[in-house]
């Protein structure tokens, strides 16, 4: 016999014993005349032990039965309900079975359904009542407490398991900036090279205290919009240095308006991703827009896109969805007309730790 079920076997033992000694005693109180052997060995006590026996065996392997079929934390009232449920209609069976046993309904003359007729016509629902109400409360402080301390592992566990994941989740994402960046900024200096090499000089120069922000930053879940800004608009002059007059930049936001917090490098990712995606030219400006309202910030261009990207998502918008995903219940606002795209960043009031 494995462990685990002689454990439970030797429980329900103990415990029928137990409670029995319990009814014991309290019959000699009320009998003081009635000998204590007498009192053991009386019908109603040995029923009593079969009760005590069969009910907690049958509970524990029920408890266990419904913990499985319900393993959430967030499941106890459907545990709760389905074992108690259950409870009942196995005290009655447990009742009906051993009652039976210890009646004549497995010996005499008469036919069996006779006796059965007779047995069940000697069965009183007052009993069953008042027994399944003292299995229910005994049921209720063992098997509760049981439930409860289940309901607490599994809350504990599922918060250690959603946190181990966001936090992987959130270092996976984090660790696609860095070439993501990288990769973008190189194609706008391998621009510059062929068109002005002393724009690529200043450009290089730029770009590396631009990346020493990168570096800083891109450990943290959330930086300070004006120091998002700053780092942005560095960026822009960068871009300015390339296209010249085929981008037009409006930057709408005030000193009073940078307080919070945004995505580290979210910014700076839009404003890639207007570069990527749409035609740049004298003839063909590009006006970028950036502004907040509502407590988001906004990236506004006029739609001119690149045939040749028709259709293609890009990894800088994904990554920004997702880590406010992960960061934030407000979602990230996008709207794309036939002349206009747009998308808005939520402005958090508050650091995340």
């Amino acid at each position: 016999m494995k462990g685990p079920y002689l454990k439970s076997i030797i429980r329900a033992i103990l415990s029928s014993l137990a409670l029995s000694m319990y009814f014991v005693l309290v019959a000699k109180l009320e009998y003081k005349d009635t000998s204590w052997r007498a009192i053991i060995l009386h019908p109603s006590m040995q029923k009593g032990i079969l009760y005590g026996f069969f009910l907690f065996l049958g509970n524990d392997y029920l408890a266990k039965w419904v913990s499985a079929k319900y393993p959430q934390a967030k499941d106890l009232g459907r545990k709760m309900v389905l074992f108690f449920t259950c409870n009942i209609t196995l005290t009655i069976m447990v009742i009906f079975t051993v009652n039976a046993f210890f009646s004549s309904l497995f010996h005499g003359n008469k036919s069996f359904m006779v006796r059965f007729h007779d047995f069940v016509s000697q069965q009183h629902v007052a009993y069953y009542f008042q027994t399944v109400i003292i299995a229910l409360f005994i049921s209720i402080v063992f098997f509760g407490f049981h439930f409860y301390k289940r309901f607490r592992d599994y809350q504990i566990k599922e918060t250690q398991q959603e946190k181990e994941q966001i936090t992987a989740q959130f270092e996976s994402l984090k660790n696609q900036l860095d070439p993501h960046f990288l990769f973008n900024s190189l194609n706008v200096l391998n621009g510059l090279i062929d068109e002005s090499p002393k724009k690529a000089s200043m450009f290089t120069t730029d770009l590396s205290k631009i990346y020493r922000y990168v570096l800083e930053q891109k450990d943290k879940s959330l930086v300070s919009l004006q120091d998002e800004l700053a780092f942005s608009i560095a960026y822009l002059n960068l871009l300015s240095l390339r296209f010249e007059e085929g981008i037009q930049i409006d930057l709408q936001i005030n000193t009073e308006q940078h307080i919070g917090f945004i995505l580290p490098l979210s910014l700076q990712l839009l404003i890639e991703n207007v570069i990527k995606h749409n035609v740049i030219s004298l003839k063909k400006p590009l006006l970028l827009t950036i502004y907040r309202k509502n407590d988001y910030l906004y990236v506004e261009n006029n739609l001119q896109k690149k045939k040749a990207l028709h259709g293609r998502s890009g990894i800088g918008l994904r990554n920004i969805q997702e880590r406010y995903a992960i960061l934030s219940n407000r979602p990230v606002h996008i709207q794309e007309t036939d002349i206009l795209f747009s998308v808005g960043l939520p402005i958090i009031n508050e650091v995340v730790s």
